[in-house]
């Protein structure tokens, strides 16, 4: 790990399908990526959705056992882009990392109509 490094938990190199969305500008639609990597407090992925480094986003994700720690279930992240790495010719997408501030762990069994929001949790 570099000296400048910040990251608290480990990262693991893992494919998963989240889907984000800009909550500083709503009238961007929400967008289907994958991740590159990830850990219980960060997600890095690429895409062409515009973001800008503190842009607040929401991210939906099934978060894998080994992070979770148990069976996956769907989570609901907010968080702040903390790094961008800008488009290439290498690259055509800009890489975006993601420091998770808080989640919640939805019921899939829950209707969302019939019950109220479970508490949000910060991250220690």
């Amino acid at each position: 790990m570099q000296e400048n490094d910040r990251r608290f938990r480990q990262r693991f190199d893992m494919r998963v399908q989240v889907k984000i969305r800009n909550l500083d500008s709503p009238d961007l639609t929400e967008q289907q990526v994958e991740s590159s990597n990830i850990s219980a407090r960060g997600v890095y992925f690429s895409t062409d959705l515009p973001l800008d480094i503190g842009a607040r986003v929401e991210m939906f994700l099934t978060m894998p056992v080994e992070i979770a720690g148990k069976d996956s279930r769907l989570w609901r992240c907010t968080g702040r882009v903390v790094r961008l790495q800008p488009r290439s010719p290498s690259q055509a997408k800009a890489g975006n990392g993601v420091e998770i501030h808080y989640y919640e762990v939805l019921d899939k069994a829950r209707s969302a109509a019939a019950n109220p929001r479970p508490a949000r949790i910060p991250l220690p």
